[in-house]
């Protein structure tokens, strides 16, 4: 009965020990892992295909976060011969990092992807990566180059004002003849209150000499023939408190006025909207034109549509509103159609349409109504802020003739009241620019004497420097070149100090002080960033940086231009820039060793230009610092793409020329024999002599002749090392008459006479004529015989004679 028991568990045992070698055998298979062979690119319309080809198909699994791509293979380890792909316009790094039994590889890319696809494939195995991108997406710098502050490429508004030319661009002389800033000056609104409906019409009433005196204008003789009045009755009380109230606001009394027709509001009468009124006009000359508003817009609802007080009130609010800045709503009101406006306010009304016009910038509108109201006797003198309206449009409209005459009417009677100082400079600038330069400078004069250190007077005076250099020119560029800077330096006004410094830039660029310029560029782009002289200042940044740049690198300051470039980046990014400016950036990177710095920034200035013709610029800098970087693979790269892309292009033998260099350093012959064979590749003396250098090391000697004969038969001379190793080349090809034609020419030369004398006596033994020959070998060692070419004519000698 045991023996079956005995017998399961035997199996059992049997089982078990499979199972573990089994098992054994399975994480021994495991442990063998995949290699990772190889990893390639391939630029599509649309996407990126990128291929991992293995040994075998791995289990993996992708994962995406904004541009960074992970890729994680199970069991995979790199060949020793396995090499990333080298940073372009698409891809900024490919980082490996190896866990326990797996492989990280971490793709940073320089655009935000919009899909990614992944697939694997058999024969080969290969896993395939496609990277699928939107059309319009640009590189994110911070992300491609941890530089800091590089501004984004978009087009805004910014951008698009930048773009816009400068009117001085080219003539930047006539920036000070032609450049002006206005300024503010508005002066106090005198508010019209014409006169009203009679309130008494009785004249047996106590209160007709009331409306006598108001009638005529004697609004004192109001008040004093109302104090002496005895009334008793409430309405007729009340007529006389707002004939006081009315006239007290006729008569600077403004505050007792207000005082009064408040009570009169609290108290009701017949006569509510006039008191309405009336408050709200003594609100507007109490300095408070909002306030005034409000009132008038809560007595309006409660008029019929017809009556009297419309027109005025309308009025009353169109001054209110001009007198706080509302041109728009002031001429709206000014205009409501169906208004029956009285005669007494025709005039006044074709005034204030035109101060409105003047205040939006409807000048020549504006311009035509003011010149016929100048025909109205005194009216001008009771409304200033008219006068100055019309003024300031004429100047602005270029008219400075009728500028000049209304400014002289505003002078003399607002001396020492707030603003004179601007009229005085308005009056001579207005003079000045209609080309009576005699009073114009008398009055610019006038304008800093009596007001020194305020804005009329400091305006006066850069007017006065700009007079001294346009009328002294080049003789005073230095002279007023510091006297914009004093004045840029201790005005107390903003647009005075922007307009001065930048003429006093300005003044230096035009007296070749480049550098000095960018520097005083630079501060007053740092000090006024708002300025609407950015642009210019820009422009004229632009203008002198290649050339201070490459005068800094010929004075060997190598660091103070790539300080200087590296201040003013945002602007070449968002300008474009000039090969020659960039191959100097290139060439002082390159000298203090910031070479890795240097391919970053000419690599993002790569992938800004994509698809603009700048970009072809940017192949030889960049390829050029990858070579110096000792990064072969990818100054080959850009070399063979600009080759590929533009064969003929202005920069192909140069970067030809890095494409040797770079396959001979990796040691790549076949890579380097096939470009060298192509038929279409650049061609320059410079570049067959190179060639045929490398033919000579790799024992072509055919290719040797025929790239030395090329330069030859372009009409260039070669160098007598070049002619040596031509002859050589002739000679090895058993080509003799060739070769003697190359060395007889050679024979006298210190360095390659020797050789060339030896060689040809060879020639002659193979031509049998050897008399000649041995003679010629015997004069090489009696004249070289140290050199090794001699010692090898004394062997020669020997053999000759045995």
């Amino acid at each position: 009965m045991q023996h079956p028991i005995r017998v399961v568990k035997i199996i059992g045992l049997l089982l078990f020990l499979l199972l573990f070698f089994m098992s054994v055998t399975i994480t021994v298979q495991a442990a063998d892992p995949i290699t990772l062979l190889t990893m390639q690119k391939e630029d599509r319309p649309g996407f990126t295909r990128m291929t991992f080809e293995l040994s075998t198909l791995p289990r993996f699994t992708m994962e995406a976060s904004g541009q960074r791509v992970d890729l994680l293979f199970g069991n995979v380890k790199p060949s020793p011969k396995f090499r990333t792909l080298p940073e372009d316009e698409k891809i900024v790094k490919v980082l490996l990092k190896e866990k326990k039994q797996e492989l990280l590889m971490s793709i940073l890319l320089r655009r935000l992807p919009k899909q990614i696809a992944t697939e694997s494939k058999q024969s080969p195995p290969r896993v395939i990566v496609d990277i699928y991108w939107d059309a319009d997406d640009v590189a994110r710098p911070a992300v491609a180059f941890k530089i800091s502050n590089m501004p984004p490429r978009k087009a805004g508004r910014r951008a698009a004002r930048f773009q816009q030319e400068s009117p001085w661009k080219d003539h930047w002389d006539k920036f000070f003849c032609d450049y002006r800033t206005y300024w503010k000056l508005e002066l106090p609104l005198n508010y019209t209150l014409p006169q009203f409906p009679p309130l008494i019409v009785d004249e047996k009433s106590p209160l007709w000499p009331l409306q006598q005196h108001a009638d005529n204008n004697m609004f004192l003789s109001v008040i004093q023939t109302a104090t002496g009045l005895s009334l008793h009755d409430p309405q007729q009380l009340y007529l006389r408190d707002l004939f006081v109230a009315e006239a007290q606001l006729r008569t600077d009394a403004t505050e007792a006025g207000i005082a009064r027709l408040d009570s009169l509001r609290r108290k009701g009468g017949s006569e509510q909207p006039r008191v309405e009124y009336l408050t709200a006009y003594g609100q507007a000359l109490d300095g408070q034109p909002l306030v005034a508003q409000l009132t008038l817009l809560e007595l309006l609802p409660k008029l019929a549509e017809h009556h009297p007080l419309l027109p005025f009130i309308h009025f009353l609010f169109a001054e209110t509103a001009l007198a706080s800045g509302q041109d728009r709503v002031a001429l709206e009101h000014l205009q409501l159609p169906g208004l029956n406006w009285p005669d007494r306010l025709l005039v006044p009304l074709e005034m204030r349409i035109a101060d409105a016009r003047a205040g939006l910038g409807e000048l020549d509108k504006a311009l035509i109504v003011y010149q016929d109201l100048v025909k109205e006797p005194g009216l001008f003198d009771h409304y200033r802020f008219s006068l100055n309206r019309a003024a300031f449009s004429a100047f602005k409209n270029k008219n400075y003739k009728l500028a000049s005459s209304f400014y002289r009417h505003l002078v003399e009677p607002l001396k020492e009241e707030p603003g004179d100082d601007l009229l005085l400079f308005a009056a001579g600038s207005s003079a000045y620019e209609a080309g009576d330069l005699g009073w114009g400078i008398i009055g610019l004069q006038r304008a800093t004497l009596d007001r020194p250190n305020t804005e009329g007077g400091d305006r006066a005076e850069l007017r006065l420097i700009d007079h001294k250099l346009i009328s002294g020119g080049e003789l005073k560029l230095e002279q007023v070149a510091n006297e914009y800077l004093q004045l840029g330096q201790h005005s107390q006004f903003l647009p005075v100090r922007e307009e001065s410094r930048f003429k006093h830039a300005l003044a230096l660029f035009l007296s070749g002080e480049h550098h000095e310029s960018i520097d005083a560029l630079m501060r007053f782009r740092r000090e006024f960033g708002s300025s609407e002289l950015i642009r210019e200042v820009n422009l004229l940044i632009l203008q002198q940086l290649p050339t201070v740049v490459h005068q800094l690198l010929e004075q060997k300051k190598d660091l103070q231009a790539v300080v200087l470039a590296e201040k003013n980046r945002k602007l070449l990014l968002r300008s474009g820039f000039q090969k020659d400016f960039l191959r100097d950036l290139a060439t002082a990177f390159n000298r203090l060793g910031l070479y890795e710095r240097a391919s970053r920034i000419l690599l993002y200035l790569f992938d800004r230009t994509t698809g603009k013709p700048e970009q072809q610029t940017i192949y030889l800098p960049l390829a050029e610092s990858y070579l110096k970087r000792a990064e072969y693979q990818k100054a080959s790269d850009y070399a063979g793409r600009y080759l590929e892309k533009y064969p003929q292009g202005e920069d192909a033998a140069s970067l030809f020329g890095i494409l040797l260099d770079a396959f001979e350093r990796e040691g790549q012959q076949d890579e380097l024999l096939a470009w060298l064979s192509r038929k279409n590749r650049p061609s320059s003396s410079e570049l067959e002599i190179r060639a045929a250098h490398i033919y000579w090391q790799m024992g072509q000697l055919e290719a040797v002749v025929q790239s030395l004969e090329r330069v030859r038969q372009s009409g260039e001379s070669l160098k007598v090392k070049e002619m040596a190793l031509l002859g050589e080349a002739y000679y090895q090809l058993n080509k003799n008459s060739a070769a003697a034609k190359i060395y007889q020419q050679l024979h006298k030369d210190p360095d390659f006479g020797a050789q060339a004398r030896y060689r040809t006596a060879q020639i002659l033994l193979r031509q049998q004529q050897r008399k000649v020959a041995l003679k010629l070998l015997n004069q090489l060692v009696e004249t070289d015989g140290g050199s090794s070419w001699g010692k090898l004519a004394q062997d020669l000698l020997i053999q000759e004679k045995r």
